[in-house]
């Protein structure tokens, strides 16, 4: 019996000694990018705003390369290293970095903003053949940013999140017509707990064919005064070279909407207007629909223009739990908390808003200037959304208006549909 049990042996030890070799030799999975670890993807770098470029990318020996223009070389030498690798995530250490030129960030890139980071827009690069550029970061590879035509559809970079840790801020300096972020042709985006300010004419943050993106616990303020008040903090829109609402060479201007948008706890004051689209797409007579946006739990107010919330041709979006207070356009009564045109199966419910015109208006509308070809575009509303909307309030209104104004035909605003809304 002795004999069977230790001639059993020989052939299990050598078996075991093979599965540990094997479990030692795969490499342990790395951690998934979640909200708990700050989206960390790959190896972690860590800079300040005094650090140099990577030592590879040969940034220092360039002409280009001075005071005014080392934090944009130094930060841009990690996004090209992260390219190469696949991944990566860059921590930027508490301090104010200066940006002159556009960051491009590749897929499965995480940059943490450490608490007390400033990123400022830089005017001056102190080089003439180098001019400042009007944006601070674009979602695209590094390798394809003077390429023509690389991204359509959703499928340009993805995977990449922007996380503030606190205190974090992205200031426009009031330079007209600049951007902060642009998101184009992306999918799995995150944004949060960023504050951007002094925003002229430009937007913060704009937004086109993209899909699965996410804004949360950011806060948008401040517009100079004199700007174009229409431009929204954040833009929804599509690559469309006839509405010229979008204007970056690499996009194939396929006229891609956005999907899976959401919008949440986020304040917007003192701008022009908050969220919205300003120009839609169509194919002949087809109209084209950005989907599943979501408004959920952000506070706006002291706005300078009509209708902070615009939506335009919007489909199967949910508008709820928001506070909308103080729109004063010069000039102007009759401003509007949520104007709606184009929307398909549209939730509105449980808004607060306060010292308005009207609370809700609902119109068909036609692009005017570039877009203008396209057919006009009208809303269509299930039963379900029509009882939804009595479930917002209102109160301060100066039309005296505590209903939903719905016009059916463009241009004609006589003979309302309305629906009743709470009184406060």
């Amino acid at each position: 019996m002795k004999r069977k049990v230790c001639s059993l042996w020989k052939f299990v030890t050598p078996f075991f000694l093979l599965l540990a070799v094997l479990w030692i030799a795969v490499p342990a999975r790395a951690a998934e990018p979640t909200p708990e670890n700050d989206y960390k993807q790959g190896k972690v770098y860590k800079i300040t705003a005094k650090s140099k470029p990577l030592k590879a990318s040969k940034y220092t020996k360039s002409d280009y390369y001075n005071k005014k223009t080392k934090n944009y070389f130094t930060i841009r030498s990690y996004m090209e290293k992260f390219q190469k690798a696949g991944k990566g995530t860059l921590v930027l250490k508490k301090g104010t970095y200066t940006i002159t030129n556009t960051i491009q960030v590749p897929s499965n890139v995480t940059i943490i903003f450490e608490k007390g980071v400033k990123i400022v827009k830089g005017k001056k690069t102190g080089v003439k053949k180098m001019p400042p550029a009007i944006t601070i970061f674009q979602f695209i590879k590094p390798s394809k940013a003077k390429k023509k035509a690389v991204y359509g559809g959703h499928d340009g970079e993805k995977n990449i999140h922007l996380v503030g840790k606190g205190g974090v801020s992205v200031n426009l300096k009031n330079r007209k017509g600049n951007i902060a972020i642009v998101i184009g042709h992306n999918q799995n985006v995150t944004i949060d707990n960023i504050t951007f300010m002094n925003m002229n004419t430009g937007h913060f943050i704009e937004m086109d064919a993209s899909k699965d993106v996410s804004i949360r616990k950011c806060t948008f303020k401040n517009v100079k005064k004199g700007s174009d008040y229409v431009k929204e903090a954040i833009n929804l829109d599509t690559p469309d070279k006839t509405t010229k609402g979008f204007n970056n060479a690499w996009s194939k201007y396929d006229k891609t909407p956005n999907e899976n948008i959401l919008i949440e706890n986020c304040r917007f004051t003192n701008l022009g207007r908050a969220i919205g689209t300003h120009k839609y797409s169509a194919n002949g007579d087809a109209q084209i629909y950005h989907t599943g946006i979501i408004l959920r739990g952000n506070r706006i107010q002291n706005m300078k223009w009509d209708s902070p919330i615009r939506v335009m041709n919007w489909k199967d979006a949910v508008i709820e739990n928001n506070t909308i207070s103080s729109v004063k356009q010069s000039g102007k009564s009759d401003t509007r908390g949520i104007l709606v045109s184009g929307a398909v199966n549209i939730t509105i419910k449980n808004n607060k808003i306060s010292k308005v015109g009207r609370a809700i208006q609902c119109i068909a509308w036609k692009n005017s200037g570039p877009g203008s070809q396209y057919p006009i575009t009208y809303n269509s509303f299930t039963e379900q959304n029509i009882s939804d909307l009595s479930t917002n309030i209102g109160s301060k209104l100066s039309k005296g208006e505590y209903f939903v104004r719905i016009n059916e035909k463009y241009n004609v605003f006589t003979n309302a549909t309305t629906v009743p809304i709470r009184k406060a």
